[in-house]
């Protein structure tokens, strides 16, 4: 895209020079004829002509190469500093590779193994400050267990409805949104690990809720197709849902209600729905290689939003992965089971049996059982 620019800039330079005078001159036949009948004061004339065209003619095509050029130069400085020129997969190229498919793994790392992270937008805590670790402490709105796998290039994401009922020492049998209050991102990865079959979780995330919207207004906006009139207020978490039906482009906080609305027949099942179509509008926006323009926004989101164990090295490598699959790379499920009966419970709960559970994991993910399949 950048050499586009390039060419299409020096196409203008070239194409919008003025006419100068030595151009109606050399097309002017009837000048061509009679230069041999011309007077001593068309000769005085024909002197100052040049100096004229030498005022007037403006070498446009030179300077629009010359700062192509000096473009050119810098953007490959530019990238050779971050980008070693032995990073890039030239092979790659020659057998039919996205240029920037192979642009984006070299600013990144490669990823060289598997990673299954447990993902948690949790409610943020309004009494603490924006980024500060209390700030994270809240239920988890939603939650998602994701498996990056570079060997067969392949990411399988499973969500795992917040209402799914599961036992906590000391706590009692809950929902699952709650570990994150009562134990933190530690507990949460224990009991989620416990609930799927003893699956094992590398590594957490967590984003606030108002990370979201800020990720979209950063991104200048999704484009979502609306199903239906979503209208509902909610005091404590500050939303206001007013959205209206048809294909239209959300921003951070229109985007943050559609993913969070649960009051129509579906439930959760629907928010989950949602919560995914508004990651893959994420995918899209994100997959332009215009991203680049909005590195700045992007990092200072992640400081005040997003907690996680993962390295800042783990994380440029499976940011740089995701980027580079086809959407057909990229499976996605939810936890199967059942709403439980009105008064079989004293709350309500999503019910998830051993069959639902295997069902979600084996195949998919890796557990502390099956190491030896992956």
């Amino acid at each position: 895209m950048l050499f586009v620019s390039i060419i299409e800039v020096m196409e203008w330079c070239v194409s919008n020079r003025p006419i100068t005078a030595s151009k109606v001159r050399s097309a002017d036949p009837t000048i061509r004829a009679d230069l041999h009948t011309i007077s001593p004061e068309q000769k005085l004339v024909d002197v100052a002509q040049p100096t004229i065209a030498k005022v007037k003619r403006i070498p446009f095509a030179k300077i629009g190469f010359t700062l192509s050029l000096l473009f050119s130069v810098g953007a490959g400085a530019f990238l050779g500093r971050i980008v070693p020129i032995n990073a890039l997969d030239w092979g790659g190229l020659l057998t039919g590779r996205k240029p920037e498919e192979v642009l984006m793994e070299g600013l990144g790392r490669k990823l060289e193994r598997p990673y299954q992270i447990l993902v948690m937008g949790v409610d943020r805590v309004l009494e603490a400050p924006i980024g500060s670790p209390e700030s994270f402490n809240g239920r988890s709105d939603s939650m998602l267990l994701i498996r990056f796998d570079p060997d067969d290039r392949s990411v399988n994401i499973l969500s795992i409805p917040r209402d799914t009922q599961v036992p906590i020492p000391n706590y009692g049998v809950v929902k699952i949104n709650a570990a994150n209050v009562y134990g933190g991102a530690q507990l949460a990865q224990e009991v989620v690990s416990e609930k799927l079959n003893g699956v094992e979780i590398d590594r957490y995330v967590r984003l606030d809720t108002s990370g979201l919207s800020a990720l979209v207004d950063a991104l200048g906006g999704v484009e979502v197709n609306v199903p239906k009139r979503m209208k509902y207020v909610d005091k404590t978490q500050k939303l206001n849902i007013d959205l209206y039906p048809g294909l239209q482009t959300l921003n951070g906080e229109q985007a943050e209600g559609f993913a969070r609305y649960r009051h129509d027949e579906e439930g959760d099942l629907g928010r989950i729905k949602r919560q995914q179509i508004v990651l893959k509008a994420l995918k899209a926006k994100i997959a332009n290689p215009s991203i680049v323009l909005h590195l700045p926004d992007l990092i200072n989101i992640m400081q005040k939003h997003v907690d996680s164990s993962l390295s800042f090295d783990e994380m440029m490598a499976i940011s740089t992965f995701s980027l580079t699959l086809k959407p057909e790379q990229i499976q996605s499920s939810s936890l199967k089971g059942r709403p439980s009966d009105p008064n079989e419970f004293r709350f309500s709960y999503w019910i998830a049996s051993p069959d639902d559970v295997d069902q979600a994991i084996i195949g998919k993910f890796k557990t502390k059982s099956n190491s030896s399949s992956f």
